[in-house]
């Protein structure tokens, strides 16, 4: 991932305004089935705030959606927001995101998104999201399975979709 347009600071300030939820403060929510996000910078970066729980303690945090990494990260800062000490920062780390056991990763040292926290498709394809992207009207929509009914094409294979078009 390289990522040098956005920073903490962004999270905290413009994304926070924008998303309409305070990054790293208290989140009431167990489980949303649906959060909507938005399209942010010049290179129009998808994120979308969901309550992560650590330590029996939830919080609004803020994730680039990127289908491009298999994984996903949370950064040193919301760790540090729950008071937590990461002993090893290599391997996989338990977490609850939107009240749905995952494993994350710390993003690697000296990498270009120390900062910033991504929601890869490990978690994304895990918990059968649905991810509307509409950049004509600028909305982004991520759905969990059962959330949203599901339509006729769904249940045919994508060889049979793409020959009908």
């Amino acid at each position: 991932v390289i990522l040098t347009d956005v920073s903490s600071k962004d999270l905290h300030e413009e994304i926070s305004d924008l998303l309409k939820a305070k990054y790293l403060t208290y989140s009431p929510a167990g489980e949303f089935k649906e959060v909507y996000g938005i399209i942010y910078g010049k290179h129009n970066r998808i994120f979308v705030s969901l309550p992560v729980k650590v330590k029996r303690e939830a919080k609004n945090v803020h994730f680039l959606v990127d289908t491009g990494s298999p994984s996903t990260y949370i950064c040193e800062e919301v760790y540090k927001s729950f008071k937590a000490t990461i002993w090893n920062t290599s391997s996989p780390h338990s977490v609850l995101i939107n009240n749905k056991a995952t494993q994350v990763f710390l993003p690697p040292v000296n990498s270009h998104f120390t900062d910033v926290n991504v929601l890869g498709m490990d978690y994304l394809n895990t918990y059968r999201t649905k991810l509307i992207i509409d950049l004509e009207n600028h909305y982004i929509s991520l759905s969990f399975f059962g959330s949203l009914e599901q339509t006729d094409y769904q249940s045919y294979p994508l060889q049979y979709i793409s020959r009908s078009l």
